[in-house]
């Protein structure tokens, strides 16, 4: 073959290769500010991080809201931009709770931290004695585990019924000032009691999303949501009552 043919055919064969290159799926920075990840087996999606608004107060907008509902998930949980409020998906449907004043057009707001999940259909486990807010976490997991879950995987939970006893908060506005280990995050507006006859919405993180789509050390990031749908809360903490129902995706 000659010289010139040769030549040809190396050309054509990087060519070949770029042209294969960018119809791969572009890498997206590692860095929190930009991070987002979709997990499976329930299309798992992450906007932002937790370490990241404790660590240095990133409020900074990460995706529409009304983008993640074009993708019509089932379950979702975050806060919104600026630290203005707290954003909850139950049951397909948003809700957006300000601690102030709330935003005029819901659909153009932002999220600085969501996590969200798509699941076919449910399964319902009964409550049959109270679940202390300490035990949460583990009883997730095992119900899960014992209702062909995997509990290594990420997975969203729903609640129906009773919770208590319980601290929420709903965010108000930044800080302003130092961030950190035991500093706040955000102004909030909090909220105690011993029972609240509630919806639940909520993630239980794989070890890999801990710190990203849940605080650190945490397995659970769990709304509060009134029956009506109208408002929504962070749980800080929070048990279940007998009687509730844990809802859990169906097994894959």
């Amino acid at each position: 073959m000659r010289g010139t043919d040769m030549a040809g055919l190396a050309l054509f064969a990087v060519a070949a290769v770029l042209a294969a290159g960018s119809a791969l799926p572009q890498i997206r920075p590692m860095g929190d500010a930009a991070m987002r990840a979709l997990h499976q087996p329930y299309s798992v999606e992450t906007f932002g991080a937790f370490r990241s608004m404790m660590m240095s107060g990133d409020f900074s907008p990460k995706v529409r809201l009304a983008d993640v509902m074009a993708r019509h998930p089932t379950t979702g949980v975050g806060a919104l931009a600026d630290a203005l409020g707290e954003i909850t998906i139950y049951d397909g449907k948003l809700i957006v709770s300000s601690g102030y004043a709330p935003p005029a057009d819901t659909s153009s707001a932002s999220a600085a931290l969501l996590a969200t999940a798509s699941v076919d259909g449910w399964q319902s486990v009964p409550i049959a004695s109270d679940v202390v807010p300490e035990e949460i976490e583990s009883f997730i997991s095992i119900a899960a585990k014992t209702h062909g879950i995997d509990p290594t995987v990420s997975f969203p939970f729903e609640v129906r019924g009773n919770i208590g006893p319980y601290v929420m908060h709903v965010n108000a506005a930044p800080t302003k000032g130092e961030h950190g280990m035991g500093l706040p995050m955000a102004v909030t507006i909090q909220d105690k009691g011993d029972r609240l006859d509630s919806l639940v919405a909520g993630l239980y993180a794989s070890l890999d999303l801990m710190g990203i789509a849940t605080h650190g050390g945490e397995r659970t990031h769990a709304h509060w949501v009134s029956l009506d749908m109208a408002k929504t809360a962070h749980l800080d903490r929070w048990g279940l009552k007998a009687g509730a129902f844990l809802l859990l995706p169906k097994p894959p």
